[in-house]
């Protein structure tokens, strides 16, 4: 670099460093804070546009093979017929709206009160082979058993009946979602139920093969079965 350039970049920088001297002498006050402006509330519109309607049949009954233990047709047909129950699927293929190819019958277009019934029927049936089996006796193992795989000896507590029905089990299994998120007493209702129930069965026949409270336990998982929520969208 030569002496004149040289100098000429000295003077260049010494300009700037008094400009920026000059600057700081002014410095700038930060304005006041002021709050952020609220978000837009957006509503949620929850009112039915159309009436709640059922999803075909063949979706109910893979859910009820899966929650009763991982069934196969015929082994619900073995395990729900005895007592009256449940008959055979040929029975009630036309009720629950599927195609029978024997008898050239089609399938059913739109969903009916009887569709309902006839599911309600096969869940209640499976249900009390599930207590008989989980319940009963007190043999099987909480590990091993299909529906109820928690305590259920005796009167259960507020808190024992949540535990059961809620943390555990039986809301989760059959709704999907824990019951602490569902709308109302859900709980309390539930409770309520197997109350009433284990006390209309408190002086039953010795023959019935279940006590008061695995009847009860009974309606309970029954009434999740033909709940709203699990056979309608």
């Amino acid at each position: 670099m030569t002496p004149a350039m040289r100098a000429t970049t000295l003077a260049v920088m010494a300009g700037l460093l008094g400009s920026l001297a000059a600057c700081g002498a002014g410095a700038i006050t930060p304005s006041a804070t002021t709050a952020l402006p609220a978000h837009q509330t957006r509503m949620l519109d929850t009112t039915p546009k159309e009436r709640r309607r059922m999803v075909s049949p063949e979706v109910y009954l893979r859910a009820y093979l899966g929650w009763f233990g991982g069934l196969v047709p015929l082994d619900v047909q073995n395990r729900a017929r005895p007592k009256g129950l449940f008959d055979t699927w040929d029975d009630y293929l036309s009720a629950l709206g599927l195609p029978d190819y024997k008898t050239d019958l089609p399938r059913q277009t739109q969903s009916n009160t009887l569709m309902l019934a006839t599911l309600g029927r096969l869940g209640e049936a499976l249900c009390a082979r599930a207590a008989e089996h989980d319940l009963h006796g007190g043999k099987t193992p909480i590990d091993q058993r299909v529906v109820f795989a928690f305590d259920a000896t005796g009167e259960p507590t507020d808190d024992g009946f949540a535990q059961g029905f809620d943390k555990n089990v039986l809301h989760r299994t059959f709704l999907g979602y824990p019951a602490k998120l569902a709308p109302g007493e859900r709980v309390a209702r539930f409770h309520a139920l197997w109350t009433e129930v284990a006390a209309r069965h408190a002086n039953t026949n010795a023959k019935n093969s279940l006590t008061a409270g695995e009847t009860a336990w009974v309606a309970v998982c029954t009434a999740l079965v033909e709940h709203p929520e699990a056979e309608l969208y």
